[in-house]
């Protein structure tokens, strides 16, 4: 019932004009050069748990946060990236949107919902279902997805919809999978995403059937991305504490990076620039470090969520695809009031909202 199947999807990097200004009017942040030795370096960028908060992280944190700064930030340092001529992608570990007054604006204008238009807007690469997205039922979350021009990759390994049609439509079209395949700067990157087993108890998937074995799931594709000749994997999974994805990756093998949701854990190292505030919130350092059952170390990490934080984490691959290193440039990067806000998304999401 699981069946392994993988979407492919061409990302091709260029620098435009647009990604250009961006790079002038983001603030400053260390370059994105490539990882020393290694024979291609991929940056991720990276976040988890925007939960709807699209105007800004909220009140007294006005000067933070917010999708339109976000969309700012992320295209800087991926035309940071490219310009470094790294690979570069784009992924959100989960939990899209979330009940409250900023959706309920979406709710109330009808399809297409705002969340939606802020996480096209954006450039995901591949989103990784996450337990709020299923709160409102299956219904919901297929208007979510209904109000994509051009819907980003959805991912879960360990679900099956054939209960739900509306969200099974979207499987047929090769919109949600299991995992996919990202090619960026002529390199394929398999990505596989994987929800919580404790979905059913804590929100209202309704008649989607949840696999337990989540370990089991991420690793049947795995093994294939590695059989059709993949061999730089990235999971990105909504387990709800990262300390679950460090005890899930030692019953993995192949498996290179791992990008946890649903923790709000902050991960970071000294010097690093954080919200006033949640200097005595960090977790432990960015990235943390796991072992997968094959012996390699898998760097792994998350961003607390609201859209404060993108995290950006380069890593150095040989050409076997064997993880050689973590780049300078990784840590989370604060999303303030320095940057200047995407007009698009201020005129599209945040003033309507």
């Amino acid at each position: 019932m699981f069946a392994s199947g993988f979407r492919v999807r061409t990302h091709s990097i260029f620098l435009t004009v647009a990604m250009l200004a961006a790079l002038l009017i983001a603030p400053p942040a260390t370059a994105a050069d490539p990882v020393p030795g290694a024979d291609f370096t991929l940056t991720i960028l990276h976040n988890n748990d925007g939960e709807s908060q699209l105007i800004n992280a909220g009140s007294g944190l006005e000067d933070f946060g917010g999708v339109a700064r976000f969309k700012t930030l992320v295209d800087g340092l991926r035309a940071d990236a490219v310009a470094s001529g790294n690979g570069v992608v784009m992924l959100s570990s989960g939990d899209n949107f979330l009940a409250g007054p900023e959706f309920n604006a979406s709710i109330e204008n009808g399809i297409p919902f705002y969340d939606a238009v802020a996480i096209e807007a954006i450039g995901y690469d591949a989103i990784s279902l996450g337990n709020h997205d299923f709160d409102f039922g299956p219904d919901v979350l297929a208007d979510f997805m209904s109000s994509y021009t051009s819907a980003p990759q959805s991912l879960s390994s360990n679900l099956d919809f054939t209960g739900e049609p509306g969200l099974q439509a979207f499987v047929d079209s090769g919109v949600i999978a299991p995992s996919t395949v990202v090619t960026t700067a002529g390199q394929e990157i398999g990505i596989v995403g994987a929800v919580t087993p404790t979905l059913r108890s804590i929100s209202s998937p309704r008649n989607v059937v949840i696999d337990f074995d989540v370990a089991g799931a991420i690793q049947t594709e795995v093994d294939a991305l590695i059989a059709s000749g993949v061999n730089k994997i990235v999971v990105i999974s909504h387990l709800q504490d990262i300390t679950d994805d460090i005890a899930l990756a030692a019953e993995l093998t192949g498996v290179d990076v791992m990008i946890a949701g649903g923790g709000d854990e902050l991960l970071a190292n000294p010097g690093d620039p954080l919200v006033p505030g949640e200097e005595d919130d960090v977790f432990g350092a960015y990235p943390l470090t796991a072992t997968g059952a094959d012996g390699a170390s898998i760097p792994v990490v998350t961003t607390p969520g609201e859209y404060k934080y993108l995290g950006r984490l380069s890593v150095g691959f040989d050409a076997d695809g064997n993880v050689t290193g973590v780049g300078a440039d990784s840590g989370p990067k604060v999303v303030d009031g320095t940057i200047t806000p995407d007009a698009g998304l201020l005129a599209s999401v945040v003033d309507p909202v």
